[in-house]
């Protein structure tokens, strides 16, 4: 704001000066076009594929599917499978703009077991962060491992388990980087 205020009074100075204001304005232009947006990052969408409600993510390498919503797993049986993948896309793109969905982790809440979003290795999973809710008796570790495979398989790769791990556990919780799963994932 303080050099938006400064620039004009520049203008005002002698001719000499009128090369380093045009400078000046020509770098405060470009800092300001080049400067990334956190908005322009990736974008996450609700559509179809193989025919069903899918939870998308829109990168630079192009459209990838997340959650293909065909599971019985999920808790709130009254949802369709096209208002949960409208309500968790929501839910993704909300924690995504925030900048709270770097890590994909198991846990439980008010005694359901969920899939939540964590924003550091290690951080807590509460009402707050609850990215889905399972039935209970669900074995979140198992759904999250199930839609980790399901990504991986569709890429060709293998799931890293050494140095640049895509999922690894933290107090007998998983925790899934999304960063790196969307990296491998295939596009669709």
């Amino acid at each position: 704001m303080k050099l938006k205020l400064f620039i004009p009074r520049l203008t005002c100075l002698p001719r000499a000066y009128g090369a380093a204001t045009l400078i000046l304005s020509a770098i405060t232009t470009i800092a300001s076009v080049t400067q990334p947006s956190y908005a322009e990052g990736n974008r996450f969408f609700c559509s179809r594929s193989s025919g069903v409600p899918a939870t998308f993510v829109r990168t630079s390498r192009g459209d990838i599917p997340m959650i293909r919503w065909i599971s019985n797993a999920f808790s709130g049986s009254n949802y369709t499978p096209q208002e949960r993948c409208q309500n968790v896309t929501a839910r993704f793109q909300r924690y995504n703009d925030n900048g709270k969905l770097k890590f994909i982790r198991t846990g439980t809440v008010n005694r359901y077991p969920v899939l939540c979003v964590a924003d550091f290795q290690g951080g807590n999973c509460d009402s707050k962060a609850v990215l889905v809710t399972l039935k209970r008796g669900r074995d979140p570790q198992l759904v999250l491992q199930r839609l980790l495979d399901l990504r991986a398989r569709a890429a060709g790769r293998v799931i890293q388990l050494s140095g640049s791990q895509v999922i690894f556990y933290h107090d007998g919780e998983a925790y899934v980087d999304i960063e790196k799963l969307i990296d491998i994932a295939a596009v669709e």
